[in-house]
């Protein structure tokens, strides 16, 4: 299974100004990131877009295994840049 996830931090981000609801995104954000983890079994490759660094955010934390390739040049075709 291959998983496609864009701009992941868009919720959060959209609602910066208001606090509550910027939290309120993050746990369940959080929430369905946790749902994933259990399926790493069958999972072949998830990628992820957004803003923000995902090793800092900490509604990510139940996801494993994660490896930022966005300067990778391996994938700079994919990431955006020459």
């Amino acid at each position: 299974m291959v998983i496609l996830i864009n701009e992941y931090d868009k919720p959060i981000l959209d609602n910066l100004e208001d606090t509550t609801l910027a939290a309120q995104m993050r746990d369940q954000l959080k929430d369905f990131y946790g749902a994933i983890n259990p399926m790493d079994v069958y999972l072949r490759f998830v990628f992820l877009t957004g803003v923000s660094n995902f090793l800092r955010p900490g509604f990510l934390s139940n996801l494993n295994n994660l490896k930022d390739i966005t300067l990778d040049r391996r994938y700079s075709s994919i990431c955006g840049y020459p």
